[in-house]
């Protein structure tokens, strides 16, 4: 219930600051923390704070955000983690609160039932590990150029769900501790790749109201605060 809260909290927010055309301030409690990863790049971090996600300066909104889904670890292969994956592989569609949808709408998300795509990943992820940020660059970038996922446009959105044993660090943050998941973007080969990394999250409906949370973040500002 309080995630729920959070969502409308954010949606709203953003978009009193979009019909407002007010310019946050960069670094203010009302945008999601810029931080540094691994090579020097930024990303941006969900909390577990009641943080409202707000747009940037100039900020593009993906209209018609196109989820695919890496379910990436061998813990997904259980029947119990596999069932879950229908509501991760789909967030928008499975928004009910009618709130929650008109203020999406308001903000310039239109379209709830955009094309998806999902797989699971497991033959290269071995047992108890942690995966930084540049290792999901590598794979991310490594996946499109062997076509074995759809190659991006400026509607996609990739989410790389973790398994229980795969822990995500972020420069020198790791999830659980610092953040509840994060959202980037990196260029490889001519094209923009945003992307959304969800750590594992035992209780199921917290665990899909922090995934909705990440992509609502990159899908109503995908390239950062104050960028």
């Amino acid at each position: 219930m309080k995630l729920k809260l959070v969502l409308l909290i954010i949606i709203a927010v953003t978009c009193g600051v979009q019909a407002q055309q007010v310019k946050p301030r960069e670094g203010s409690d009302n945008q999601p923390q810029s931080v540094t990863n691994e090579d020097r790049g930024r990303a941006y971090i969900i909390s577990g704070d009641t943080q409202p996600v707000t747009p940037g300066n100039h900020v593009t909104v993906i209209s018609e955000p196109q989820q695919n889904s890496i379910f990436l670890g061998k813990g997904w292969r259980s029947a119990s983690l596999r069932a879950r994956e229908p509501e991760l592989a789909n967030l928008l569609a499975h928004i009910s609160d009618q709130a929650q949808l008109s203020a999406l709408d308001d903000c310039g998300i239109k379209n709830f039932f955009a094309a998806t795509s999902s797989q699971e990943k497991s033959d290269d992820v071995t047992g108890d590990r942690t995966i930084s940020d540049l290792e999901i660059q590598d794979l991310l970038a490594g996946m499109i150029k062997e076509g074995s996922i759809q190659r991006p446009n400026a509607s996609t959105l990739y989410v790389m769900f973790l398994d229980p044993e795969t822990r995500s660090t972020l420069g020198a943050m790791i999830s659980g501790k610092h953040y509840l998941a994060y959202h980037n973007f990196f260029n490889t080969s001519g094209l923009k790749v945003h992307y959304v990394v969800v750590p594992f999250e035992a209780n199921q409906k917290t665990g899909y109201q922090i995934a909705l949370r990440a992509f609502l973040a990159a899908a109503l500002n995908p390239n950062g605060a104050g960028s």
